[in-house]
């Protein structure tokens, strides 16, 4: 047998990949190429050539919505962060009574459908007399909810994958504790904290099912502005708007990952930056 030779399992596995690559970006390309359909009907392959779908996608129609989806899910993503990176910590690095009801709680917006979680904070904040929060700061609840478990996974995968020696040994050069944290524990874990802020503002800009029960007629995201405009059935428009809404999370992880590279907690051994 031939050495060079590719064996037929490398083979097989690589045409698997492929397919499963075309199946993920198949929808995307066809969707790409309906908005700039010449024809008012969304039919594949398109017929001719129009800009006019994307004209209206940038109509106050949908840039209004598309700027709420954006200002939600970054508040979101930095609520989520400034709440589960303490959070973290807790739970990676104390002992205390409860702890493991507390983990629980916090991974349960990932086991629970959050259709469930809309539903239910809906319900809430009407029975607390709260129900003048349903729009924006109730959407901001539900979302820090359903993303907060991104922030405390992530870092505490960051302190978890952290060299045990680091912190004792700027200890012992003198550091006070809060030097050692801001200059040695912060620093190394940054990765960790990025990256859940990323994963939480993607999750918060393409969620719909919570956004469907807990958004307000003059307050709502894009996916909810998306699925209503569905009703009257599917034109070039929608494609043109969701292209747009793929796009703009894309955009804010590549200027996230030009200042903390994101990829380091991905990829790096222990899910945390390398020590030198």
């Amino acid at each position: 047998m031939n050495a060079d030779r590719t064996p037929w399992p490398w083979i097989g596995l690589r045409a698997a990949v492929a397919a499963v690559f075309i199946f993920i970006l198949a929808p995307i390309l066809i969707t790409a190429a309906v908005s700039f359909n010449g024809s008012p009907r969304s039919v594949f392959p398109p017929e001719g050539f129009s800009l006019r779908w994307w004209g209206e996608a940038f109509s106050l129609r949908w840039v209004e919505p598309m700027l709420f989806s954006l200002k939600l899910a970054l508040m979101a993503a930095l609520c989520s962060a400034a709440i589960g990176t303490p959070l973290a910590f807790a739970l990676v690095r104390g002992t205390f009574r409860g702890k493991t009801l507390v983990e629980m709680l916090v991974a349960g917006p990932l086991v629970l459908p959050s259709l469930v979680t809309g539903i239910g904070l809906l319900q809430m904040l009407h029975a607390f007399g709260m129900g003048g929060l349903v729009g924006f700061w109730g959407l901001l609840i539900g979302h820090v909810v359903i993303c907060l478990p991104f922030s405390v996974r992530t870092v505490a995968v960051s302190l978890k994958g952290m060299p045990g020696s680091l912190e004792p040994a700027a200890a012992s050069l003198g550091a006070p504790p809060w030097r050692v944290l801001r200059e040695v524990t912060l620093p190394v874990i940054s990765g960790g904290v990025f990256a859940g802020t990323a994963f939480s503002f993607v999750h918060s800009f393409t969620d719909v099912n919570l956004s469907l029960f807990l958004a307000s007629p003059g307050e709502k995201p894009v996916t909810v502005a998306i699925l209503a405009f569905l009703e009257f059935g599917f034109a070039p428009t929608l494609a043109a708007v969701s292209m747009l809404s793929l796009f703009i999370p894309l955009a804010v992880i590549a200027a996230l990952e030009r200042f903390v590279p994101i990829g380091d907690f991905l990829y790096a051994e222990g899910g945390g930056r390398r020590g030198g």
